[in-house]
């Protein structure tokens, strides 16, 4: 039979061993650190920089292309949205009104009520002329309707939208009926 023997072991060789993955090596991995920090941020840039151009680049690019063909449709299904989004306001304007005229003060902190004047009245009635408080409304160019604007109401302007959406759908005056209600608001 083969006799068994021990292998040798080192104590020292691991004494060593130790020593050098818990203390040399994390000194180390620190000083390797320090040295290489203040040039860290520009390797970083550097090795990011090339693909991030490239990126770019092919983004513009199908940007461009999209654009191109597709710009026209685009543009048209923006003014598409533009006018949903101010009919639905103009729609919930026009419901929160007529529910703080009924319920009395609904969404206020006291009522307040509506001045009863014609003149602030929408006539829905063809024929009519007076819309918002504009006398003339509706036999009116749209730069006419344009500068009598300023000085309307929130209500006014109001209903010169929900007509305008209703009948004519002058972009040029529903657009700056949107621009003074967002500047009042």
């Amino acid at each position: 039979m083969a006799s068994r023997e021990n292998p040798s072991f080192d104590f020292d060789d691991l004494k060593q061993e130790v020593v050098d993955r818990l203390i040399y090596q994390p000194i180390g991995l620190l000083a390797a650190v320090v040295k290489t920090l203040p040039n860290a941020a520009e390797e970083g840039r550097r090795v990011v920089q090339g693909p991030l151009q490239t990126a770019k680049f092919v983004g513009d690019m199908a940007a461009g292309v999209m654009k191109a063909r597709y710009g026209s449709q685009i543009n048209d299904l923006e003014e598409r949205v533009s006018d949903v989004r101010r009919t639905v306001e103009g729609a919930a304007d026009l419901v929160f009104r007529t529910a703080q005229s009924r319920v009395g003060g609904f969404g206020t902190s006291a009522p307040q009520p509506e001045p009863e004047s014609p003149e602030t009245n929408v006539h829905e009635a063809e024929g009519s002329e007076t819309v918002g408080g504009i006398v003339g409304y509706e036999s009116m160019t749209a730069a006419e309707v344009i500068s009598k604007l300023e000085g309307l109401t929130l209500v006014q302007l109001g209903e010169v939208e929900a007509f305008e959406l209703e009948h004519r759908r002058r972009r040029t005056v529903l657009g700056r009926v949107s621009k003074l209600r967002e500047d009042r608001q």
